[in-house]
């Protein structure tokens, strides 16, 4: 499988089928930046999965591009979902939020390393509109230490 899908498919994947998708991960893959206070093994990263895809049942994240160079892939998504469960990350400072029934839409950017055909790191690079501050801004919530 090409580096291209590899990325692709973990991706789509995780908000699709969490758990199909920790298949398709190294057992030393790790996932950085974003929100995330320091690098986090990524099947601990799956919590955060599993409690976006509880606030936000129909959490979806629609590939826009993907660019290769080597091993990494640049995968830009627009990321769309509603509020409609509580919002409870395990992350410092973070509010527990209960469902608003808002809409979110926001643009995300994952940097993918791919060994063979599996993932052994993904960098979370969100814009500044994007990733989860702007997701939290959009149902209400403003968590400490964001603009």
């Amino acid at each position: 499988m090409s580096v291209e899908q590899v990325a692709r498919d973990f991706v789509e994947g995780m908000m699709a089928d969490a758990e199909k998708t920790k298949e398709h991960i190294t057992p030393d893959a790790m996932v950085s930046g974003g929100v995330l206070p320091q690098p986090m093994p990524a099947m601990e990263a799956f919590i955060l999965v599993g409690a976006m895809k509880s606030a936000f049942p129909d959490l979806k994240f629609e590939v826009q591009q993907v660019t290769v160079n080597g091993n990494q892939a640049t995968v830009n998504v627009k990321l769309t979902g509603t509020n409609t469960g509580t919002l409870s990350m395990p992350l410092p400072g973070m509010p527990t939020v209960p469902p608003t029934g808002k809409k979110v839409s926001a643009p995300d950017t994952f940097i993918v390393t791919v060994q063979g055909d599996k993932v052994s790191h993904m960098q979370i690079e969100s814009p500044a509109d994007g990733g989860l501050p702007a997701v939290l801004t959009q149902i209400g919530v403003k968590m400490p230490g964001m603009m």
